[in-house]
């Protein structure tokens, strides 16, 4: 969309959206942070959905766009001036003439530079804030300088805030001192604390101790860090009065969206943890951590798709070496698609993968085709990268045992997506 085209775009939405949300007058909560923003977001959703009507952003609509699409319950028009004056004719009645009911808006708000939560909470400000985690991301070119940076722009959800949700565990968030905080965490004494970790194939199981209470939630998802994008959505949903069992089932129930680390059956008796939405350092890391529970607990090859991680400006090279330093402990067999993540390669060689373990590739499509060479029955692949000129759903659609579930299991699948070249 043209510069000034966009402006008058973005200008008119967010009109909108402002009329929008004092006719619904419902309670907002934000949700921000470097990793999963998306999956908080939806839990938090599904558990209040069990007492209240709840609206959440569509997908990840959490930008300046993105938000007020979401308030006007409208689709992006992406590159297309015609789609966005329908988009903005569907607004003006969505805002003047529709009765929308909602109890709670929760809000992803996701940041990409300095200034652009500022922007966000200005339009819909949080009744009650969270930040998931601070963690190295979007620090390329125009974006952030460094972590410091990041928390500073993140930590502005609070402001204003009537309640901010702590994550004790991450050394940022943890500093951030407000007269009304809930605080959570595997620490003594978050008031609401994760306990009693267990990992199997089916999901992960733990404990939240609340005033001397313990409860037991299980959840079908795989790796221990989940639990800090699902406690949120515990803890509002003790604190805005949904009941226990409801909360304990709405956690149970709960699916994460497509490429987040799905299971997926592939040829040959394989198994594909799809984890090809996106990728930071450390959410590889942990990533890599069940690869290494599910290769340990069958007795498979340990395979490591290994995208780009993208907007890590200047810290790119040493945050592809940082990874791949950890690779050889999870992974028999790594393959890397995009050129940043070859010093992920070298890494993980100085560290002791053999050099006949490690196979560089240009392409989500070469990835997929030397791997249908080298496969073995059983293997267990973890997949993982950036989405912008990486696209690893290109690999793990090549190598699903039912490819015709790609658009039910697979993300980025929509037929604009799919006409935009990798």
């Amino acid at each position: 969309m043209k510069s000034i085209l966009r402006k008058i775009v973005l200008k008119k939405l967010e009109i909108l959206a402002r009329i929008k949300l004092k006719k619904i007058n419902a309670k907002v909560i934000g949700v921000t942070g470097s990793v999963g923003k998306t999956t908080c977001k939806d839990a938090i959703h599904d558990v209040l959905a069990k007492k209240y009507r709840v609206l959440k952003n569509k997908k990840s609509f959490n930008s300046e766009f993105g938000l007020p699409l979401t308030i006007l319950h409208q689709d992006s028009g992406f590159g297309s001036a015609k789609d966005w004056v329908k988009i903005l004719w569907k607004g003006f009645v969505r805002a003047f003439f529709v009765e929308d009911k909602y109890d709670y808006l929760v809000l992803e708000m996701g940041v990409d530079k300095p200034g652009d939560m500022d922007f966000l909470t200005k339009l819909a400000k949080p009744n009650i804030a969270i930040i998931t985690a601070i963690k190295p991301a979007h620090l390329d070119d125009s974006q952030f300088k460094n972590v410091d940076e990041i928390f500073m722009e993140k930590s502005k959800i609070c402001n204003g805030a009537e309640v901010c949700l702590i994550n004790q565990d991450d050394k940022y968030i943890s500093t951030i001192q407000k007269e009304k905080v809930c605080t959570y965490g595997k620490k003594n004494h978050s008031e609401y604390r994760v306990a009693n970790f267990i990992q199997t194939e089916e999901g992960i199981e733990f404990d939240v101790q609340n005033n001397g209470n313990s409860y037991q939630f299980y959840a079908e998802l795989y790796g221990e860090y989940w639990t800090e994008n699902l406690m949120p959505a515990i803890v509002l949903g003790f604190v805005e009065g949904v009941g226990v069992n409801d909360i304990i089932d709405a956690i149970s129930e709960f699916k994460l969206p497509p490429g987040r680390l799905s299971l997926i059956d592939g040829k040959n008796d394989c198994l594909i943890l799809d984890s090809s939405y996106n990728a930071s350092p450390e959410a590889v890391k942990e990533s890599l951590k069940v690869l290494d529970f599910f290769g340990k607990e069958r007795k498979m090859r340990r395979v490591f798709i290994f995208g780009n991680m993208n907007e890590l400006g200047e810290y790119s090279q040493e945050m592809h070496e940082e990874v791949g330093a950890e690779v050889p402990k999870y992974c028999d067999l790594l393959i890397t698609v995009g050129e940043d993540v070859r010093y992920g390669a070298s890494s993980a060689n100085k560290h002791g993968l053999d050099s006949s373990k490690i196979k560089s590739c240009e392409t989500a499509k070469e990835a997929a085709k030397y791997y249908e060479q080298v496969m073995e029955s059983g293997d267990i692949v973890l997949v993982k990268g950036s989405q912008n000129k990486v696209r690893l759903e290109i690999f793990v659609k090549a190598l699903m045992k039912h490819p015709e579930k790609a658009k039910e299991l697979l993300v980025r699948q929509g037929e604009k997506w799919q006409n935009i070249a990798p």
